[in-house]
């Protein structure tokens, strides 16, 4: 896959909206494992990100999903753990890269993610200073904001194209409302992207079973 096919299909912005909150209900079931090589390159440390991963993997796991993180280092010449960390592969194994800014974004954007034409894509990216700006102007955490970013972009990848919501989680610009939802614990995916999302884990990982048997 090449730059070209690639499609930016998320923006979380910094706009301050009005919106309602769409609650959510979900029996705890089978829960499908899921891969997340973590690259930083921006100034936020370890023990934020720690921190963040938890977020995400709570929200996550709520949708019917177990994440196992892998915290990735910056150089793979002094660290023999990078193969494990280059092993990507859709949907099992997603990469998402902590970067200080985007070039090519607006100011605004928190986060972005990357889906070819299919509605495949394996790698979203965070920004740090548009997270930072926000937590100055909400005083919510910026390991609370981190993490519904990487649950939002990772949603991204799960669900495919048109993943955008009206209100929650995948709404493209959070409002005053979302923000203190996020702080409660209470800013998830809804009922039916957790089914979409769990049902094209299961979907993938039938196939991968059946192509595995055929061979």
């Amino acid at each position: 896959m090449t730059l070209s096919t690639l499609t930016a299909i998320s923006g979380l912005g910094l706009f301050l909206l009005g919106s309602l909150l769409v609650p959510t209900a979900r029996g705890q079931g089978h829960l499908v494992q899921l891969r997340v090589s973590v690259f930083n390159s921006s100034p936020i440390s370890p023990y934020t990100i720690a921190g963040a991963e938890g977020k995400a993997s709570r929200i996550l796991r709520d949708a019917g999903v177990a994440v196992i993180w892998l915290n990735c280092p910056q150089d793979p010449l002094r660290d023999a753990s990078f193969g494990k960390c280059a092993e990507v592969s859709f949907p099992f194994h997603l990469n998402l890269r902590i970067l200080p800014s985007s070039r090519d974004a607006t100011p605004s954007t928190v986060g972005m993610a990357f889906l070819d034409e299919n509605g495949e894509g394996c790698s979203a990216d965070l920004f740090y200073e548009p997270a930072q700006q926000l937590q100055a102007e909400s005083d919510v955490p910026i390991s609370v904001i981190l993490g519904h970013a990487m649950a939002h972009e990772l949603g991204h990848l799960l669900l495919g194209t048109n993943a955008h919501s009206l209100s929650g989680l995948m709404r493209a610009h959070w409002s005053h409302e979302d923000l203190i939802n996020m702080a409660k614990g209470n800013l998830r995916f809804s009922h039916e992207q957790s089914i979409r999302i769990t049902n094209r884990l299961a979907r993938e990982e039938h196939q991968g079973t059946i192509a595995m048997v055929g061979n």
